[in-house]
């Protein structure tokens, strides 16, 4: 199916009528960088951060070349280090053909092929470039940077539909296409780094509904995914645990909603999103055996313009990992009892404690447009647990349940 989508990505531009423009006319071609510090009170957030870290670095380049009224290239390759989670290695973030199929005053449908942002939210199409996010980091509730390339992009087809109304502008959009399973991945939802190898074979499914209203003043928007990953468990991962099965291969079924809202202003701004995630864990067994999870996410933020140049913000974000057990109490309680019983057999292992399963932070911010292409910006962040972090990057059993994150970067762009 991705040798497929190659295929046509190449034949489509064989098949299209140039414009009138020379070539040089239709590249539109812009880039970014971005250099950030972090500074942790404790737990880890992009490297050793509670001794401050310089481990988050984005410099990417992007562009599109329009090859007739009807196709249009777009493409995008990214360099990013983060901590452990990416080593700056250069990628093909997006690379698509945009196919118009019809389109007049009201009405515009069309297609995009190959590798293609994920509908997901209001932010995560542009959230690589740090002009177009709302802070330096996006509510980690919702865009999770701990699985980040999952949630970023997917190989496929989508089909998209924009009408024109009196009142507004109503965005819709269909796709399905194979997700960027990684190591990232492997960490968040299985807990650790197995022998095997988790990736993904199947079709997603993606999906978006979007009004502006009014020029955008008032923003509504519905956006979610399916995705299915594989595990493919390794010789070692079999070794059977005290209490239920060893690792086998099996899937992990992901569903994500996400419900947005927003309003614009002269001089503020309203946002609020909340997601919903359901996984399932299928056949997989070990410490995940039959496990179901339902989360929910939220945040709460608003912005405000002193002028054009200067903007501050307030956010308060929450994350669950249990809506049926708030605060993870429960699961607490369970594990200490499953560590009871292991030291019982002379296995000594601390219990996960009850902040690993919830998060909640105040933050507050703010930048400065030094120029129109330099961008400085800060933020102080007070947070009660844990569970948007990484177990690369944090050990479950050693993490600090209240802790504040201080970050700044400098942007450019051109």
């Amino acid at each position: 199916m991705r040798a497929s989508l190659l295929s046509i990505l190449l034949v489509i531009p064989t098949m299209a009528l140039a414009e009138d423009k020379a070539w040089y006319e239709r590249i539109a071609l812009h880039g970014f960088a971005s250099q950030a510090y972090i500074h942790t009170t404790d737990n880890h957030f992009y490297g050793p951060s509670d001794d401050g870290s310089f481990e988050f670095t984005e410099v990417g380049i992007n562009g599109s070349f329009r090859i007739s009224p009807k196709f249009r290239l777009s493409a995008q390759l990214l360099s990013r280090q983060a901590g452990r989670f990416d080593n700056g290695s250069p990628r093909l973030d997006y690379g698509l053909v945009d196919v118009s199929l019809y389109a007049d005053a009201r009405y515009a449908t069309g297609m995009y092929i190959g590798r293609i942002k994920n509908e997901i939210g209001l932010y995560n199409e542009t959230r690589d470039v740090a002009h177009t996010r709302s802070a330096n980091f996006l509510p980690q509730v919702i865009y999770f940077d701990k699985v980040r390339n999952t949630i970023m992009a997917a190989d496929g087809i989508h089909l998209y539909n924009n009408i024109n109304l009196d009142s507004g502008t109503l965005f819709m959009e269909v796709g399905t296409g194979y997700t960027l399973a990684d190591k990232n991945v492997e960490y968040a939802y299985l807990g650790d780094d197995w022998a095997g190898a988790i990736h993904n074979d199947k079709l997603g499914i993606f999906g978006k509904i979007l009004y502006e209203h009014n020029g955008g003043e008032w923003i509504y928007s519905i956006t979610g995914t399916r995705v299915t990953l594989d595990f493919d468990a390794g010789a070692s991962d079999r070794v059977p645990f005290p209490f239920g099965p060893g690792m086998n291969s099996g899937e992990i079924d992901i569903d994500y909603t996400v419900l947005s809202a927003q309003y614009n202003g002269e001089k503020w701004q309203f946002t609020g999103e909340v997601a919903f995630e359901n996984v399932d864990y299928v056949d997989i067994g070990g410490p995940v055996s039959q496990m179901n999870i339902n989360s929910i996410g939220y945040y709460l933020q608003a912005n405000y313009n002193f002028t054009p140049a200067w903007q501050a913000f307030i956010r308060y974000e929450e994350f669950q990992l249990n809506k049926h057990d708030w605060n993870g109490k429960e699961a607490a309680r369970q594990n200490r009892i499953n560590s009871q019983q292991l030291a019982s057999l002379g296995v000594n292992q601390a219990p996960v404690p009850a902040h690993e399963y919830y998060s909640k932070s105040w933050v507050l911010g703010g930048r400065w447009h030094v120029t129109h292409n330099v961008m400085l910006r800060a933020e102080y962040h007070i947070v009660e647990g844990v569970a948007t972090l990484s177990p690369r990057e944090n050990t479950v059993t050693d993490t600090s349940k209240r802790w504040d994150m201080f970050a700044m970067s400098l942007s450019y762009r051109f």
